[in-house]
C-alpha cells in the first residue's frame, strides 16, 4: 500500500514516489540528449527523439507538481519549489528545437532537490542504498549477468509503473482520458498559434516568427503546408537553415 504519512517515508509514499518518477524521467531526457549529440543518427531518428523529449518533459513537472501538492497539504515548506516553478523553462529544447536544453533539465533537477528538502522524513539514502544493493547483489555473479541486469531493470520499470498508478487520485478520470484531453488542448493551442503567427508575420521577413511558424506547422503534422511556407519564405527573405529544417521535417508519429 502507498502512504501519505509524514513518518518514516520511503519509496512507497505517494510524494516520494512522484519525486522518484520525476528523477527517472529527467535521466531519460538526459540520455536522449546524449543520443541526439551522437554521430550517425539519422534526421528522422533525431526528430523522433526530440519529439519524445517534448512529450516527456511536461510529465516531469506534472509529477513534481503533484508531489508539491501532497507535501503542502501535509504542511511541508515548499517555498523554494514555489519560487522556482514559475521561472522554470517550459520547453526542453533550444530555440531551434535541434538539441536538448541542458538548462531546462537543470531546472527540473533543482526542483527535485527542493522537494526532497521539503520531506526530511524520507530516507533518501536508504532508498539509494536499497537500489544500489540490489544491483550489486545481482551483478556480483559472473554468469548470467545480462539476464540479471534485465531483471533489475524490469523490477525498476514495474516500480515506476506502480508509482504512476498509485499517485492517480481515486474517483478521477483515467490517465488515458486525461492525457488525451491534454494532448487535444495542446494541439488546439498550437493551431491557434499557427493562425496568429500567419497574421503577425504577413509578408514581413521576421526570422523568429518564421521559425516559430514553420516549427508549429511541422509539429502539427501539416508537412505540406510547412514545406510550402518554408519555400515561399526562403525565396522571399533568403535562406535560413532552421526554417528549412522544419520545412522538411518528417511527419511526427501519432500518439
Amino acid at each position: 500500500m502507498y502512504r501519505d504519512s509524514a513518518n518514516a517515508l520511503d519509496e512507497r509514499d505517494r510524494a516520494v514516489g512522484a519525486i522518484l518518477i520525476s528523477e527517472a524521467l529527467v535521466d531519460q531526457c538526459a540520455h536522449a540528449a546524449t543520443i541526439i549529440r551522437g554521430e550517425g543518427l539519422s534526421h528522422h531518428d533525431r526528430w523522433r527523439t526530440i519529439t519524445d523529449v517534448h512529450d516527456t518533459y511536461p510529465q516531469i513537472w506534472t509529477h513534481l507538481d503533484r508531489a508539491r501538492t501532497l507535501l503542502a497539504n501535509r504542511g511541508a515548506n515548499t517555498a523554494a519549489y514555489d519560487e522556482l516553478r514559475p521561472n522554470a523553462r517550459r520547453a526542453p529544447t533550444n530555440a531551434e528545437a535541434t538539441d536538448i536544453d541542458a538548462s531546462a533539465l537543470d531546472d527540473a533537477r533543482r526542483a527535485i532537490e527542493d522537494l526532497k528538502l521539503a520531506v526530511p522524513g524520507a530516507d533518501w539514502k536508504g532508498i539509494a542504498t536499497r537500489t544500489a544493493g540490489l544491483a550489486r547483489s545481482k551483478l556480483s555473479r559472473p554468469k548470467g549477468q545480462r539476464a540479471l541486469v534485465f531483471g533489475v531493470l524490469t523490477i525498476f520499470a514495474c516500480a515506476v509503473i506502480g508509482w504512476t498508478v498509485s499517485i492517480i487520485p481515486e474517483r478521477k478520470e483515467r490517465k488515458s482520458v486525461v492525457l488525451r484531453r491534454e494532448l487535444g488542448e495542446i494541439a488546439a493551442q498550437r493551431k491557434l498559434r499557427i493562425e496568429l503567427g500567419r497574421v503577425e508575420l504577413g509578408q514581413r521577413c521576421d526570422l523568429d516568427r518564421a521559425r516559430e511558424l514553420a516549427k508549429n506547422l511541422a509539429m502539427d503534422g501539416r508537412t505540406l503546408e510547412a514545406r510550402e511556407f518554408g519555400a515561399e519564405y526562403i525565396t522571399r527573405c533568403g535562406d535560413d537553415p532552421v526554417v528549412d529544417n522544419w520545412a522538411h521535417a518528417p511527419r511526427p508519429p501519432k500518439p
